[in-house]
């Protein structure tokens, strides 16, 4: 078998001299699929490919990423992921699940523990390790921070970035290493450009974040208002969603939607 060959193992391709083993992937990246149109699935592949070749040591990457988009049903909707092993890629193809407009976040009582966050993929366990937690406590997902200048700079949620309302504009945090370069971020900032209300960049910290309205946002889910935050202690406090922010709300989700285009037959560069 030719190292570039495909190989299927059930709702799984995979490429490589030997197909992936049992520990987790290096990196990973996915994407939502409806009925074949995606939002700027080439940009996921991308961020995929510049970063899992510093983690694998597989040598036809640039072969196997042409050639994902070709094996995505153009039917239904899907959720592939796509993953890097030391010696492998693999391309899993799953439903997409439903998803809820709302979600709540925990405030971790830990500043972000994560190692590679600007990276999707090394971090995982520790990832799922907070959402557990946050779940334990009565929310579904947890909000990431760090010490900056003294006080808890709000960085990103586990799995989603976040956007803000300042009073003014739509913000969300600076491109750094300390947090995942979004697609979905991507999207909005193109798709808001030209509007009254463009995505701009800013910081806040988490005491300040709680007194506005936030969105979490992420290829799977897309726009989601955070409408209760579990404080570290278990206490929940609402947030300023309401009949006020609908429109924004309505804003947000339409642009992003405005960014959603055929799923293409390979990756053009």
């Amino acid at each position: 078998m030719k190292k570039t060959e495909a190989v299927r193992d059930g709702e799984r391709w995979w490429w490589g001299p030997q197909p992936p083993g049992d520990h987790p992937p290096q990196v990973i990246d996915s994407w939502l699929v409806q009925e074949g149109r995606s939002r700027r699935p080439e940009r996921h592949i991308q961020r995929f490919a510049a970063t899992a070749e510093f983690f694998v040591h597989f040598h036809d990457l640039d072969v196997v990423v042409d050639e994902v988009f070709a094996r995505i049903p153009r039917a239904d909707r899907w959720f592939p992921r796509l993953e890097a092993y030391n010696d492998a890629v693999a391309l899993w193809l799953r439903p997409a699940s439903d998803t809820p407009t709302q979600i709540s976040l925990w405030i971790a009582d830990v500043p972000d523990p994560r190692k590679w966050p600007h990276i999707k993929g090394p971090d995982l366990v520790v990832q799922r390790q907070l959402q557990l937690r946050a779940r334990e406590l009565g929310a579904d997902d947890a909000l990431l921070w760090r010490v900056e200048e003294r006080l808890p700079e709000a960085v990103e949620a586990t799995y989603s970035a976040l956007v803000w309302w300042d009073g003014q504009h739509f913000v969300t945090r600076p491109l750094d290493e300390l947090s995942l370069p979004s697609v979905t971020i991507e999207c909005l900032e193109i798709a808001l450009a030209d509007t009254p209300h463009p995505l701009t960049r800013g910081r806040v910290s988490v005491d300040a974040l709680l007194d506005k309205p936030v969105w979490a946002v992420n290829a799977a889910r897309g726009v989601q208002a955070v409408t209760s935050w579990v404080l570290p202690d278990g206490a929940i406090r609402d947030t300023p969603h309401g009949a006020v922010t609908s429109g924004l709300d309505d804003l947000l989700r339409t642009a992003l939607e405005e960014t959603i285009g055929p799923l293409p037959e390979q990756l053009t560069t």
